[in-house]
């Protein structure tokens, strides 16, 4: 092996340090381990998605620190959501959660998660630090570094480094399948019509099926919206996702009405989603996959944040129990796969063929709205998104 100079070795080292990142080193904070994060950023740092997360990544957090849902809920950049808004052909249907949802730019969500690990004291922190490769022993992974004179060693690895993630692509051969891809575009609008802080907003036209654009809240005044598309019908029907997107406000009149005197505040910009509607491998000798990098986003959602930080706990137990066992084995790792499944991918597929069954339906827009008068019809809507 090259010598690259200084060895900085460690317990577990986790690759990327977004939401998902930084649940599993902070479920690991009170281990006893020694525990580094990588990031190939500087913080604080832009990430581009739909912003939008569910009650289940505020609720992991506060069951790893405790009193989290009350002060993040008082962060000055958190809107709560507590309804959505679906509109198509002039219809209208309301639902009221149960359970809030949240908005906060990840610009800010992010630092202040990576600000809560660094605040654990005990959890090194090397950001603007990027992995160029991951050399697995009997005894740990090497992982050396892009421009540096140094490398890390570690006894278990956690890849939380997105949706091209690099740890899945070495160690679990990961390829990217257009059939369980999203491609997607993002900006913010700031001047809409009726926009309410507390309410997120989704817009379907017959011309895209059940894809949508979504308009969701953020601090400021401001809006994130944004419209995706199975990456296979992309390809397939020579779609310019840009272009698209800015011709359904011309063909969606509501949405054209409420975005008329609407301002765009920056770019529009593209990004990937993996959806969780296949398990592939999330684990083998001395890894483990969470968040994106382990394709955990909802097909009929597009979120997958929640998931991302459910598995990182998840994943900080598996860790906790291979060091208690020392079986650092790709079949003592199945326990991790079989809770990831029970938790995560069990809803992640029933959702994914739900969607494939009701695309091949003709008018199902129409079928889907006529039937959301009725209260039981709206609740199992609510329960695959």
């Amino acid at each position: 092996m090259e010598n690259r100079g200084e060895i900085r070795a460690y317990d577990v080292v986790i690759i990327g340090a977004g939401p998902g990142g930084a649940s599993c080193a902070l479920a690991l904070k009170d281990s006893g381990l020694k525990v580094a994060i990588i990031d190939k950023s500087d913080f604080p740092r832009d990430k581009v998605c739909g912003e939008l997360m569910h009650k289940k990544t505020v609720e992991t957090f506060n069951s790893i620190i405790p009193g989290f849902k009350e002060e993040f809920t008082k962060f000055p950049k958190t809107l709560v959501l507590k309804h959505t808004k679906m509109h198509y052909k002039g219809k209208v249907v309301t639902y009221n959660w149960e359970g809030e949802s949240y908005t906060c730019p990840r610009i800010h969500f992010d630092n202040y998660l990576l600000n809560k690990v660094k605040e654990a004291g005990n959890i090194d922190v090397f950001t603007n630090t990027t992995p160029e490769k991951f050399i697995t022993d009997e005894q740990g992974v090497t992982i050396t570094l892009k421009s540096a004179d140094h490398t890390f060693r570690t006894k278990i690895l956690i890849g939380a480094d997105g949706v091209n993630s690099a740890v899945a692509k070495q160690l679990a051969h990961k390829v990217i399948n257009k059939e369980h891809y999203l491609g997607a575009v993002r900006t913010y609008f700031s001047g809409i019509t009726d926009l309410r802080s507390n309410t997120s907003e989704i817009y379907f036209n017959s011309k895209y099926h059940l894809n949508c654009m979504w308009v969701f809240p953020v601090e400021g005044g401001k809006a994130n919206v944004g419209f995706g598309l199975l990456s296979s019908d992309i390809s397939k029907k020579k779609i310019n996702l840009k272009e698209s997107f800015y011709q359904y406000f011309k063909i969606d009149k509501d949405l054209g009405e409420k975005f008329q005197n609407a301002k765009q505040e920056g770019p529009l910009e593209g990004f990937g989603v993996a959806i969780g509607s296949v398990m592939g491998t999330v684990s083998g000798d001395r890894f483990l996959l969470i968040g994106d990098a382990a394709s955990l986003t909802n097909p009929i959602s597009g979120t997958g944040m929640g998931n991302a930080v459910v598995s990182g706990k998840l994943a900080a137990d598996q860790v906790k129990e291979c060091f208690k066992q020392q079986n650092f084995s790709a079949t003592f790792m199945q326990s991790y796969n079989a809770l990831l499944d029970k938790q995560i991918y069990k809803d992640l597929v029933a959702s994914y063929k739900a969607t494939r069954f009701l695309a091949g339906i003709p008018f199902i827009l129409d079928i889907l709205f006529w039937l959301a008068q009725y209260k039981w019809i709206k609740k199992k809507i609510q329960s695959l998104v």
